[in-house]
């Protein structure tokens, strides 16, 4: 499998942390892995707040759902990903209508830190359950500062660290939609807006 792909299909959202410290320079590796994620117009929106006093690091804990605290607080790491919209570049349909690109261009920057952290032997989880207001709190971060995601990251725990129910989810098959699915090639058909809720629920077949 080429390299680039073998990093990507390694990737899990694992919860089992290790309490090991990230040292300096590997997180300047996945700082530079996000520095490197091209933009349209070169406008790099995305920002990064890196929690990295005790302090801040237990206020943005306390920003996280409590689905999300009750596993992340073991990571020794947490990164907020956020983006300034103003600062990138706006797309104008024929119609008149904007086309924003900001929220893309953080997601493709998340998508290297993600990348970059799994071949460098870490778990960076991402996470959507958190009180963004909360988060701009935290760093003291203006208002138009878009929050998208707050990612846990350190090195690989023990499994058996955590409940039950997140226990069983570590190791448990991770389904991808096929190409199939994914790719539309030369026409759309009805077959290409299958959620992946929709295919799961095809592929177990009908419940008895």
């Amino acid at each position: 499998m080429p390299e680039v792909l073998d990093a990507l299909s390694s990737r899990r959202a694992r919860r089992a942390f290790s309490p090991s410290p990230i040292p300096a320079g590997v997180q300047e590796t996945l700082w530079q892995a996000v520095a490197l994620a091209p933009s349209h117009g070169n406008s790099q929106p995305w920002r990064l707040l890196v929690a990295e006093s005790e302090s801040v690091r237990q206020s943005l804990f306390h920003a996280l759902s409590p689905g999300n605290q009750s596993w992340a607080g073991h990571a020794p790491l947490l990164v907020a990903v956020a983006a300034i919209p103003a600062n990138d570049t706006v797309q104008r349909e024929p119609d008149g209508t904007q086309r924003e690109l900001w929220a893309f261009h953080a997601g493709i920057a998340t998508g290297n830190l993600l990348a970059q952290a799994t071949a460098l032997g870490l778990i960076a989880h991402p996470m959507a359950g958190f009180d963004s207001a909360a988060v701009r709190a935290v760093f003291a971060a203006p208002p138009d500062l878009q929050i998208l995601a707050v990612v846990a990251i350190g090195y690989p725990g023990d499994p058996d660290s955590l409940p039950d129910d997140l226990r069983r989810r570590e190791d448990a098959p991770q389904g991808r939609l096929p190409l199939d699915i994914l790719a539309a090639r030369d026409r759309w058909s009805p077959a290409h807006a299958t959620s992946m809720k929709e295919y799961r629920d095809r592929a177990a077949g009908p419940r008895a």
